[in-house]
């Protein structure tokens, strides 16, 4: 059995992490550094006073320290931390974030903290290979975000010796505005027009004579020839919301305002077209439709 338990012992090689691998801390704690100082006391009086049973407790004690230094590490080896690519949340909302933590070994993980900006998110003890955690995330503004690191602690198994790493989760937030219902006064405001026709670019041809000259795609025209941009007339008949009309309004009001009348829509199963500027934006069914509006209206600028 002493064989066997020594042949899980890691390496050298896998103590020292690979430029791949989240690095391992390990340190005594309070009660580590009173450990040591109490193998070193019982050294001395040892040596000095040549007490065997003295010399006998240190190597003992020494060699408890040891063991928990390997097993601290093993502990707290092959984890890893899985999260979505990419995050869509409302601004001021408490919301959860779903991630896993994933075991590449069969030894269980015991007594293991998580850590995020300072607070613990709880103790945990993985035995299983796949374990489904959340966590809240909460933020004021609308853009782009990543998360903080995650640390996890581990003081097992003899409460002497704590290790810790640190993962650096990838994964994007997005925060679109925080939905705000419009005053009475302002949805009356929120005339939205039924029909627009606009332009869509088709692509280039050859100028002939009679071609307006306003459209001659001079970057693609020479002195010999001259090229011409080609338009086709579409009619969008879905309920249009035009932000550009709104500029007496604050615009970050007017984006959770926006934010309201567009979830609005979505929750009734209605169509609904969004233009600002010379973008437009066509709202359906499909939850697609409203997570890319939803992005626009989280990095768009006045």
């Amino acid at each position: 059995m002493l064989v066997k338990a020594i042949q899980k012992f890691p390496s050298l090689k896998d103590l020292i992490p690979s430029l791949n691998q989240n690095k391992i801390y390990i340190y005594p704690n309070v009660n580590g550094i009173v450990l040591g100082l109490f193998i070193f006391f019982c050294f001395l009086i040892s040596v000095f006073y040549q007490i065997n049973s003295g010399l006998l407790v240190s190597i003992i004690i020494f060699f408890i320290f040891f063991i928990s230094i390997f097993v601290s590490h093993q502990n707290i080896n092959n984890l890893e931390i899985n999260f979505n690519k990419e995050y869509l949340l409302e601004a001021e909302q408490n919301e959860i974030l779903n991630f896993q933590i994933l075991n590449l070994t069969d030894e269980k993980k015991l007594n293991i903290d998580i850590i995020h900006n300072n607070k613990k998110i709880g103790n945990f003890n993985f035995k299983k290979k796949l374990t489904a955690l959340r966590l809240d995330y909460q933020n004021s503004l609308r853009g782009e975000f990543y998360l903080n690191k995650l640390i996890l602690k581990s003081i097992y198994p003899f409460g002497v010796i704590r290790t810790k790493t640190n993962f650096y989760p990838k994964t994007k937030i997005i925060v679109y505005p925080k939905k705000i219902k419009p005053t009475d006064l302002l949805l009356s405001e929120f005339a939205i027009s039924k029909n627009i026709k606009l332009d869509e670019f088709e692509g280039i041809d050859e100028y002939k004579y009679g071609d307006n000259y306003s459209k001659i795609a001079w970057k693609k025209s020479t002195i010999d020839k001259k090229y011409v941009k080609i338009f086709s007339d579409k009619k969008i008949s879905n309920s249009i919301l035009d932000i550009d009309k709104f500029n007496h309004i604050n615009f970050e009001q007017l984006l959770s305002n926006v934010v309201y009348i567009v979830k609005l829509y979505y929750a009734n199963k209605a169509n609904l077209t969004i233009k600002h500027k010379d973008k437009f934006f066509e709202l359906d069914n499909n939850q697609q439709s409203l997570n890319q509006i939803l992005k626009y209206l989280a990095y768009v600028k006045n």
